[in-house]
């Protein structure tokens, strides 16, 4: 399979250091509230965050040319999430396993600013043109920022020693991932 091939299944792209937010603490005379106000504040996610995760997913489940075999979401905090999927590419029948994070800001700023920091020596700037998917379909629009730096790790002849990172700026959100490919 190619970095070419691998890219077209792969989207968006890894390894990104998140930046886990700390609230202020109150004192309350009643400990009884203090858990419910941090359970309740710990369910909220950012309202686009899942929307674009809604509109990624359906993104993959309706592509004829995949399978997916394998989906788990897990929220980091209210603005970051853990996605880690498998699917069968039916072309070439081989299986593509992802290991992403997402993590949305406040404003597209913050999100170039948080990129900049990241350590990117190894990657490429593969890309500064959108290729249309999660984000489009979510917002109506392509993002008027787009950033797609790719590593290629190991052997891409030899898949027990081949990974594929990426790191994507979509206006204010950073997505890291990593992709295998398993068989």
């Amino acid at each position: 399979m190619t970095k070419i091939t691998l890219k077209m299944f792969l989207m968006l792209g890894v390894l990104a250091v998140l930046i886990v937010s700390v609230a202020g603490c109150t004192s309350s005379t009643n400990s009884s509230q203090t858990p419910s106000s941090t359970t309740s504040a710990a369910t909220q996610h950012d309202a686009f965050l899942e929307k674009y995760l809604a509109a990624y997913k359906d993104l993959r489940y309706s592509n004829s040319s995949l399978h997916v075999q394998a989906w788990e979401l897990d929220w980091i905090n209210s603005t970051s999430a853990r996605l880690q999927w498998t699917a069968l590419v039916k072309s070439s029948n081989s299986t593509y396993n992802y290991d992403m994070t997402f993590i949305v800001f406040l404003t597209t700023q913050d999100a170039t600013n948080y990129l900049n920091t990241m350590n990117t020596t190894a990657y490429s700037l593969a890309s500064t043109e959108y290729p249309g998917g999660a984000y489009q379909n979510a917002t109506g629009h392509a993002p008027q920022i787009y950033k797609d730096y790719e590593w290629n790790e190991g052997n891409p002849l030899n898949i027990s020693e081949y990974s594929l990172h990426d790191i994507d700026q979509l206006d204010n959100i950073i997505l890291a991932t990593t992709a295998k490919v398993l068989s």
